[in-house]
């Protein structure tokens, strides 16, 4: 791995006792709390040269991340990397035109993730389902994984009630029931509790009817978006939401960067103006708006626009946090998503160390449960063993992939030859999960 910042660290928490894990970076103090926490080797110099690489041993790794916060040296360092080693090559970029060239064959890299695309997407599947902690998509958009916390207060009240009364959609499956730090695959007897989180994989209708039954009251679809900040990543989710038809405004302090905003979007409505302003906050009817995204450039400004907006009468806010140990604590004082770049970014990455089979990917309860969709050998001893039976110690299957279409199992279900399955384990589980699949 190349890179030792917030992004590499995240992807090292998550691979170093599965993976031989070898860090390069010019930074030693970095390095040297990597090697503090983590089993993991650990070489000072230039990823961009071709002879830090040589003794980092680039040329059997099986995979080469890219990810440090310079997309000029992650590119370098890719190219130089391709020269010396046949093994995986991803790359972090924040640049459209890097990704751009990669999509059109300019680039020889295997993988290419954009931090900004990314966020974007994770604030339209969180503004898609109000009420959800987390979401990801799955079998190409057809399945979804999705987290939801249980209030009294909900729509529909499901506190003190077993999972076998529950109205469970045909479409979907009880994946796992998050209670502090206990994690458990629930059975029909299980009592559900205030403050729980709940796990569903379901199809995209399914997880909409849990989200309408399991947000609280007074949170409804949104259809008016307010997007604080006009950088990059501010100007990648207005865009993204543009395109999902939403009503966007834009509020951006930089008469430069609202000026840029506004001739990239035409869509969006943006306005040159100090978000944490009460008086323009009630002069434009801010409170008005369905949500808010606040991703400026201060956590602490962020958290001071989202908390106002909540004031104001917005039902939703979200907030881009820059340093990932706040994601709770915002969360914590009223921010109803909190969503760390880095951490999303980290998240895809992770997946290109698992099984080459794996098609998706997502991970939850700071990396210790793992969601990921996995193609199934034909040789594997577990097909044709019914659900009931529990044949995944520690797992739980919520969804197949059989022939194009996307089945919701039941205990009668069985695993079949050619089949993907959509799969949550404890990611302490899942290297064993992937051999026995």
């Amino acid at each position: 791995m190349i890179g030792a910042g917030r992004v590499g660290t995240s992807v090292v928490a998550a691979v170093h006792m599965q993976h031989s894990v070898t860090v390069i970076d010019l930074d030693e103090s970095l390095l040297a709390q990597l090697t503090n926490r983590y089993d993991v080797l650990t070489v000072v110099g230039n990823g961009t040269s071709r002879a830090t690489l040589v003794r980092a041993g680039v040329e059997t790794a099986a995979l080469v991340i890219v990810c440090t916060d310079r997309d000029e040296v992650n590119i370098v360092a890719a190219l130089q990397t391709r020269t010396l080693c046949s093994g995986r090559v991803l790359v972090r970029t924040s640049s459209t035109e890097y990704l751009d060239a990669w999509r059109r064959g300019e680039l020889p890299v295997d993988a290419m993730i954009a931090s900004e695309n990314e966020i974007a997407q994770a604030v339209v599947r969180a503004i898609g389902l109000p009420g959800a902690l987390q979401t990801a998509m799955f079998a190409d958009g057809r399945a979804e994984m999705v987290e939801f916390e249980v209030h009294a207060d909900a729509t529909e009240n499901i506190v003190g009630k077993r999972i076998a009364d529950l109205q469970i959609p045909d479409a979907s499956v009880i994946a796992s029931l998050i209670r502090g730090d206990s994690i458990t695959i629930p059975g029909g007897n299980d009592v559900v509790e205030e403050g729980d989180r709940v796990v569903v994989i379901a199809s995209p209708d399914a997880s909409r009817e849990w989200a309408h039954r399991l947000a609280r009251r007074g949170v409804y679809d949104i259809r008016e978006v307010v997007v604080v900040g006009a950088g990059a990543t501010g100007r990648a989710i207005a865009s993204t939401l543009c395109a999902q038809n939403l009503d966007v405004r834009v509020i951006e302090s930089n008469a430069a960067a609202a000026r840029r905003c506004a001739e990239e979007i035409a869509a969006a409505h943006v306005f040159c103006a100090d978000a944490t302003d009460p008086r323009f906050l009630e002069r434009e009817k801010i409170g008005r708006a369905d949500a808010i995204v606040c991703c400026t450039d201060s956590d602490e400004r962020d958290l001071m626009i989202g908390l106002l907006a909540k004031q104001a009468g917005v039902n939703v806010a979200i907030a881009v946090v820059g340093n990932p140990e706040l994601v709770p604590i915002f969360e914590q004082v009223g921010i109803d998503h909190a969503l760390n770049q880095r951490l999303v970014v980290a998240e895809k990455i992770v997946r290109f160390t698992h099984d080459s089979r794996t098609r998706g990917f997502a991970m939850l309860e700071n990396d210790r449960v793992e969601v990921l969709e996995l193609e199934i050998r034909d040789t594997s001893d577990l097909l044709g063993r019914p659900f009931r039976d529990r044949p995944l110690d520690g797992a739980i299957v919520g969804a197949i992939v059989r022939h194009g279409n996307v089945i919701f199992p039941r205990g009668d279900d069985a695993l079949q030859a050619g089949d993907s399955a959509i799969i949550l384990a404890e990611a302490a589980n899942v290297p064993g999960l992937e051999q026995a699949l």
